[in-house]
């Protein structure tokens, strides 16, 4: 594969690696830490469901797994890059759109993250589908 591939899925990686990070101090958040945040960015906090908190990490363990399998090049990059951009679809469409997350906190805040996170996560499978189709990835 050409040079561009493998800086690209390096660079996948360490977004994936900054995300399983962000998981990680999600999980570690305390009173200290909801404290800090708004009302209304608490009340959105305090009012997620457990099975939206799992979608978050099958988003992350996918994902980071697909940037391993493109570090690799391995084919089974592609399956695990989808598997995560569906539960970040998920995820963030539910916050979005079940939580009312843009009447509770604002556009602005609600919807940035989730188009970054989308967007990195299509490139990153693009990247993949590209490698399996170039034979790249075995």
């Amino acid at each position: 594969p050409p040079t561009w591939f493998r800086i690209a899925s390096w660079l996948a990686l360490l977004w994936m690696l900054s995300g399983a990070a962000a998981f990680v101090m999600d999980l570690m958040t305390d009173e200290a830490a909801l404290a800090q945040m708004t009302p209304a960015q608490r009340e959105l906090y305090e009012a997620r469901p457990q099975w939206l908190f799992a979608m978050y990490a099958v988003a992350i363990a996918t994902g980071l797994a697909g940037a391993v399998g493109l570090v690799l090049r391995k084919a089974w990059a592609v399956s695990a890059l989808a598997v995560s951009l569906v539960a970040v679809v998920i995820q963030f469409g539910y916050m979005i759109f079940g939580m009312q997350a843009i009447e509770r906190v604002g556009a602005a805040q609600a919807v940035t993250l989730p188009i970054i996170v989308f967007v990195a996560g299509s490139l990153s499978l693009w990247l993949a589908v590209t490698a399996r189709k170039s034979g790249w990835l075995s």
